[in-house]
């Protein structure tokens, strides 16, 4: 583990031997790092006797559901009773990103806030946010090893789906030595690598495959070839049987274009507007997430914006895009 390690997991370890109920959840429309986190620290606490209620506000795509532990998962439905002593968020780079929890914040004594967003908020009693570190799953490992927790093959499996999936299969610029490390740690507790990349990177259905063609027909590239634009309607997921779920990784094609710095997917929600970027890495796409309500990292970020419109949110977004490209010249 780096030596160096934030006096907040202390907090954190201290928090959870005292704690005896918690609620613990990642973020809506969760990932591979957000469930997986939130899965192996469900398991860390059932093996150390804690009462715990996995929570997640939406339910991810057919791709995870191969993570040991999902079937536990309460997916939208929150207790009929808050009496727990301490919540855990994952992966929630502000209060609002696990869903509606404002009865869980103001009963509870105990948040514990883990993050490795930029954009991260101090929301919690505890705030542990490392931007430098490519995952949460990542974090979560550090922490156990912290404690001095041994990790079950089941735990290891789903933190290493949450570091590959972040990672990008550790292609992507937020690699770190650390996070080989990581992964090498997870490795050697048994993680199911061969499962995760058989079932994550290997297998797609043929509705998702369609919606991939789909998408590419819809591309656009703009200003001079630096951008790049995807929107799917509800039309578009209507037509092929799909839904919003199933868009993993249709942003990140298009930046394989030579040209292209920004690559945006826009995708209409019931009732809402949701926007995916992807920078090749001169453009810190999160400063432009921010200005509509998101967040995320410098090559990746999101946001969601309620009860707009789809035109009036692109032609925005493609001109402050277009804004943070020229900054380049």
């Amino acid at each position: 583990m780096s030596k160096q390690v934030n006096p907040a997991f202390k907090a954190i370890a201290k928090a959870i031997a005292k704690g005896r109920k918690f609620f613990v959840a990642g973020h809506q429309n969760p990932d591979g790092d957000s469930l997986g986190s939130t899965l192996a620290v469900c398991s860390f606490l059932r093996r150390q006797g804690k009462e715990v209620y996995p929570f997640s506000n939406d339910r991810p795509g057919d791709d995870l559901f191969f993570m040991p532990g999902l079937d536990r998962i309460n997916f939208s439905v929150l207790p009929d009773e808050f009496d727990f002593d301490t919540m855990i968020l994952l992966e929630c780079s502000d209060k609002k990103r696990g869903g509606n929890l404002d009865p869980l914040f103001d009963s509870v004594k105990t948040v514990i806030n883990i993050d490795h967003h930029i954009t991260g908020e101090n929301y919690g009693t505890i705030n542990y946010i490392n931007a430098q570190a490519s995952s949460t799953a990542e974090i979560i490992t550090q922490l156990f090893e912290y404690m001095k927790a041994e990790i079950t093959p089941e735990e290891a499996t789903c933190l290493y789906t949450g570091l590959v999936t972040d990672t990008g299969r550790f292609l992507h610029s937020n690699t770190t030595a650390e996070s080989m490390r990581v992964g090498a740690v997870l490795l050697s507790r048994g993680a199911d690598i061969q499962k995760i990349n058989t079932v994550i990177y290997n297998t797609k259905p043929y509705k998702e495959l369609k919606l991939l063609g789909r998408a590419l027909e819809k591309l656009n590239l703009l200003n001079g070839n630096t951008l790049a634009e995807i929107t799917l309607t509800s039309k578009d997921f209507d037509l092929l049987g799909v839904d919003p779920r199933h868009t993993q990784g249709i942003v990140s094609q298009p930046i394989m274009i030579p040209s292209v710095e920004v690559s945006l997917l826009l995708r209409e929600e019931p009732g809402r507007i949701a926007v995916n970027l992807r920078s090749k890495g001169r453009v810190d796409v999160s400063k432009v997430a921010v200005l509509f309500g998101g967040g995320g990292h410098a090559r990746a970020a999101g946001f969601k914006v309620e009860g707009a419109k789809l035109d009036e949110i692109k032609n925005r977004l493609i001109s402050s895009v277009t804004k943070e490209i020229s900054k380049l010249q």
